[in-house]
């Protein structure tokens, strides 16, 4: 049976879809990498940053090769854990990145998912992985297609370097940051951005490596990392180049505690907090300070800070329900904030049940 295929939409065409939205091109506009594991043709590395370069309007640089790593291997499935491949990634994103893209012909999975996947890309990251191995109709025992094989190539690239730079899954089917699970799904997908993603997509551009945001992200995969040290050091950095933003030095109080400075954290959670008044986090996590060393009275007075800046704050309800109900003994007001955590955050069967027990047993909720 013969196949039709939709001409492939070119790079070029892609490229119109944002240049409704991107304005002028920057200066010096920031590189994205792009990196081979293992035998990946070096063909497909330079048409990939072609790509890149092209349709983000980025510099984009081929690095050198690397063998996939043994270690992300599932010899049962015969595939490689695509998180852990990002995780090595990771590791050798360059300094004056504003990301990198690995390149496989080896077949992916990942953690939680029973099936293959085309790729994955970390959105705090700036890191993301695509394979090649099932856009080739031998792989399903059909005859070589190379149009088709360069469109679901083209295809998931894209949407793959969007998540490296920040972009979700977009609920828009007519939008190249959907999301697609099978290969029907692929064939059938868009090769263009929505304008909303375009927009976004020119915001994250211009957010070039060394920049208050791009430090505050790669902070944030430092922290996921258990890297405290390095956490601590991007997001000061962060917090250095936007000293007003409430955020950057609420999160650098994060890794100070996960450090193991207290005094440091709750320093930092405190000018978060002087900052902006609007903003729960800051108060929240100056609670947990204060539960950490003990001193039920301050935490609670945090907590209701922390409502005052966001009556729903789901959290701190919480919190203050187990303090009321643990610490207190108040258990009309620990039921009180139960209820309002409930409402704000959805169901808990962990609270549910301390709620029935306040009441007392059966008949309660």
């Amino acid at each position: 049976m013969t196949r039709r295929v939709r001409p492939l939409l070119t790079c070029v065409a892609l490229l119109a879809t944002l240049a409704g939205v991107a304005g002028a091109t920057p200066p010096e506009p920031p590189t994205v990498y792009v990196r081979a594991l293992g035998d990946v043709s070096s063909a497909h590395t330079r048409w990939a940053c072609q790509v890149v370069r092209d349709v983000f309007r980025v510099r984009c640089r081929v690095l050198r090769a690397q063998p996939l790593p043994h270690d992300a291997l599932d010899r049962a499935r015969h595939q490689y854990d695509a998180d852990r491949l990002v995780d090595a990634l990771f590791r050798t994103l360059p300094d004056d990145g504003l990301a990198l893209i690995g390149l496989t012909n080896a077949d992916l999975f990942e953690g939680g998912r029973n099936h293959f996947v085309f790729g994955l890309g970390h959105l705090v990251d700036h890191v993301g992985v695509v394979s090649l191995a099932r856009y080739r109709n031998a792989w399903w025992g059909e005859p070589d297609d190379e149009r088709l094989f360069r469109e679901r190539f083209f295809k998931v690239l894209v949407h793959e370097a969007g998540h490296t730079l920040g972009l979700p899954h977009c609920a828009n089917r007519g939008c190249a940051m959907r999301d697609d699970r099978s290969l029907a799904d692929l064939d059938a997908g868009p090769t263009t951005f929505c304008a909303r993603c375009a927009v976004a997509i020119r915001d994250r551009v211009a957010e070039a490596p060394g920049s208050a945001r791009w430090h505050y992200t790669r902070g944030h995969s430092h922290l996921n990392r258990g890297q405290f040290a390095q956490a601590v050091m991007h997001f000061e950095r962060a917090v250095e180049r936007a000293p007003r933003d409430a955020r950057y030095r609420n999160d650098l109080g994060v890794g100070w505690l996960r450090r193991g400075d207290a005094a440091r954290a709750l320093w930092c959670f405190r000018e978060a907090a002087r900052l902006d008044p609007t903003f729960p986090n800051a108060r929240y996590n100056e609670g947990l300070v204060f539960l950490g060393v003990g001193d039920v009275s301050m935490a609670r007075r945090a907590f209701e800070r922390a409502l005052d800046a966001d009556p729903a704050w789901a959290l701190a309800h919480r919190q203050l329900g187990y303090l009321y109900l643990e610490a207190l003994g108040d258990t009309d007001r620990a039921y009180e904030h139960f209820d309002l955590y409930l409402a704000a955050h959805g169901e808990d069967d962990s609270v549910r049940e301390q709620m029935r027990l306040i009441k007392g047993g059966a008949g309660a909720p």
